[in-house]
């Protein structure tokens, strides 16, 4: 009867035996916290910035010199031969030339032909200081004239008369002006130049059907261009 109570004891003793041990921590290992340094450390030293380097003054620049302009001439021949032909190419216009008089009233001739130009021969021939008169009809009963196209003389155009010797003579046209013939500017056209101008005269405006002419003049004034 005693063996059972044996029994038991070695039954709990194996048990306490078998029962499994509770996994261990591995050591913590204690880590030593420095204590703040009471002193406050300096302050950093304020460094001026370097200096900059001197750059060397500017030279100004020389001023352009002013370019030198040759005075430009113009020629005033003597005696220049008389004229044998106008032609102003930007307008179409070509026209042998003739010498015309004046009438009895003081007016200057018309050339006979339309096709032809006619100059003053009592004035300064192209090329001679003072203005030249040239003058041609713009048109007839039969066709325009030789200065049809006259009112298409614009300034600056180049207006060139040959001359008996072969020698040609360039003008510059500088305007043009359509004036009544009652009230003809005779001073501007005939008056005296310093330098060789030339006069180009036709009719122009309305046309009168009673007396069969026009009742205006055109007129382009030039001048001789520089040599």
């Amino acid at each position: 009867m005693i063996a059972a109570p044996v029994l038991v004891l070695l039954a709990v003793a194996g048990a306490v035996l078998l029962w499994p041990e509770e996994p261990r921590t591995a050591p913590v290992a204690e880590r030593t916290i420095a204590a703040a340094d009471p002193t406050p450390a300096p302050p950093l030293a304020w460094e001026p910035p370097p200096p900059k380097p001197k750059q060397k003054p500017k030279k100004p620049k020389p001023k352009p010199k002013p370019v030198e302009r040759k005075p430009t001439k113009v020629r005033i021949d003597k005696r220049a031969a008389r004229p044998v032909a106008v032609s102003v190419p930007s307008a179409g216009i070509s026209a042998p030339t003739i010498a015309l008089g004046l009438k009895p009233n003081g007016k200057i001739e018309v050339p006979q032909d339309f096709s032809e130009a006619g100059w003053r021969s009592g004035g300064p021939e192209p090329g001679e200081r003072g203005a030249a008169f040239i003058t041609a009809h713009v048109d007839s009963r039969s066709g325009p004239g030789a200065f049809k196209r006259l009112g298409e003389v614009s300034p600056g155009d180049d207006i060139r008369v040959r001359r008996k010797d072969g020698t040609t003579v360039s003008f510059v046209a500088e305007r043009t002006e359509q004036v009544a013939k009652n009230n003809f500017p005779t001073a501007r056209v005939y008056g005296d130049t310093r330098l060789p101008t030339l006069r180009l005269v036709t009719c122009g405006g309305s046309f009168d059907s009673g007396s069969r002419h026009y009742r205006d003049n055109l007129i382009v004034y030039a001048t001789r261009k520089p040599a």
